[in-house]
């Protein structure tokens, strides 16, 4: 099985990089899966409801969110019939839409969950990712061995501490929400692991934002996300590949520029 997890997009340069990108990806490296992780799709931070739609168009097999996953109303209102987006699967019972869910590659079943951490979580307030892990991914393993975990949190000691306990009983714990893709990826017993896997977007920027608005902010205290960066758009990512009984064999960086 090879699955590739595009990180996360970041405004319209991500989709351009996405829409740009993805096409030449798959000639070369013949995913049998899609990932692509959407938290900051539109205007930075959140997913609408047509982005979505147009990032599925555009070849993702299932999009991943993550603390913006309720930014924009229109996805909250339809995302409990939108399938393939995935909000975190650790918040309150009564949030809408889906955590997790089996998806057909292949013919056979791969299972996306996605969790989020406790630190710096914003008003979500989850419950802990280690919690409700296990009876998770009891049920997720009864469907196929086939499971993959987005694992949106700030700290990077919360991600490691994540990845030991998940170490040998997925195919992948993949870290997302920095937006700065780290270099730590490694096999822990057959489980690939890495911190964040970046962004897709601009290359030159702060975490898909123009970088004069993110000093402005410092020098003011005023946060302003809202002004997207568009030079060297990039995706980025990881291609993880598993063999027949869910472990992963290998796990390499994805950082490719594309055309702008």
């Amino acid at each position: 099985m090879k699955i590739l997890y595009i990180a996360e997009l970041v405004g319209k340069a991500g989709i351009y990089a996405l829409k740009k990108g993805l096409p030449a990806l798959k000639e070369t490296l013949r995913p049998d899966f899609v990932i692509v992780c959407a938290n900051g799709a539109t205007g930075g931070g959140g997913l609408g409801r047509n982005h979505a739609a147009y990032i599925r168009k555009l070849g993702a097999d299932v999009i991943t969110t993550g603390d913006c996953c309720f930014y924009k109303k229109d996805l909250v209102e339809n995302i409990g019939k939108i399938p393939y987006v995935l909000r975190p699967y650790n918040l309150n019972p009564a949030s809408p839409g889906s955590g997790e869910r089996l998806f057909k590659a292949k013919d056979v079943k791969v299972a996306v969950a996605v969790l989020l951490g406790q630190n710096d979580s914003g008003r979500l307030n989850p419950s802990s990712p280690f919690a409700v892990f296990q009876p998770l991914l009891e049920r997720l393993r009864k469907e196929t061995p086939y499971v993959i975990v987005d694992f949106h949190a700030w700290a990077s000691g919360e991600k490691r501490t994540f990845f030991a306990a998940a170490k040998g009983l997925c195919t992948a714990v993949i870290g997302s929400h920095n937006r700065v893709q780290t270099t730590d990826e490694q096999l822990l017993k057959g489980t690939a692991v890495i911190c964040d896997a970046g962004r897709t977007g601009s290359a030159e920027s702060v975490g898909g934002a123009e970088t004069a608005s993110r000093i402005r902010e410092y020098l003011s205290g005023i946060p302003d996300w809202t002004r997207e960066a568009w030079e060297k758009p990039e995706i980025q990512g990881v291609f993880i590949e598993a063999d027949s009984s869910g472990r992963a064999v290998s796990i390499r960086r994805i950082k490719s520029l594309v055309d702008s």
